[in-house]
């Protein structure tokens, strides 16, 4: 009898492993397959470096082909609008996260030549260009993935730069030669997340915007 009991005892010991093995493999299966592989590869206009955002790779700016490209400088990086070449001298947005959870974003330059990072500005974006060919930044602007006016810390981070308002959209529009890398005219808006920021700023040259 007790032999019998003991071995009724094992088989349900065994079936209950087994039912866990079976459980935790089959998370592990959805797991994975909700988990698909990213490599892309966007080139930057027609400097033959492109940025990356991968899970294979190192995400940053590589030089040549996908296939055979080389990473230049590690980092997330913007493309579209959020990169733009003026000669050997290569504007981008790079975004960073911190430890508090905002995503922060800065405007560098990168050298063509040497792949130097400077940091233009923190707390930046570039826009693109306006008609006359100045690349237009905002500068003062947090993310708007930080929610910024109802985060303590975006509060507690701005009190420490006096560009930085909180109201949604508020950000100094700057307009910077991309030759010299100078800023040449700013103006604040309060409203630089309508949907005529496009037509306010970069469907029009500099002199139009001044005037």
């Amino acid at each position: 009898m007790r032999e019998t009991k003991f071995s009724v005892n094992a088989l349900l010991l065994v079936v209950i492993i087994f039912s866990a093995i079976t459980f935790f493999v089959s998370i592990k299966v959805v797991d994975l397959s909700d988990r698909q592989a990213v490599n892309d590869f966007y080139p930057v206009e027609n400097t033959g470096v492109a940025v990356r955002y991968s899970s294979i790779y190192p995400n940053g700016i590589y030089e040549g082909d996908k296939t055979n490209g080389t990473l230049k400088v590690e980092g997330d990086f913007g493309h579209d609008w959020g990169a733009a070449a003026v000669g050997d001298q290569l504007y981008l947005n790079e975004y960073t996260r911190t430890d508090m959870g905002m995503m922060m974003c800065q405007v560098v330059r990168v050298d063509l030549h040497t792949y130097e990072k400077h940091v233009l500005w923190r707390d930046a974006i570039l826009r693109g260009r306006c008609a006359s060919g100045e690349l237009v930044c905002l500068r003062g602007f947090l993310m708007p993935s930080s929610f910024p006016e109802t985060n303590s810390f975006c509060r507690l981070y701005g009190m420490s730069y006096p560009e930085i308002r909180m109201e949604s959209g508020s950000a100094v529009v700057t307009f910077v030669d991309g030759n010299s890398g100078e800023i040449v005219y700013s103006v604040r808006d309060d409203d630089t997340d309508s949907d005529a920021f496009d037509a306010r700023y970069l469907e029009r040259t500099l002199g139009e915007v001044r005037g």
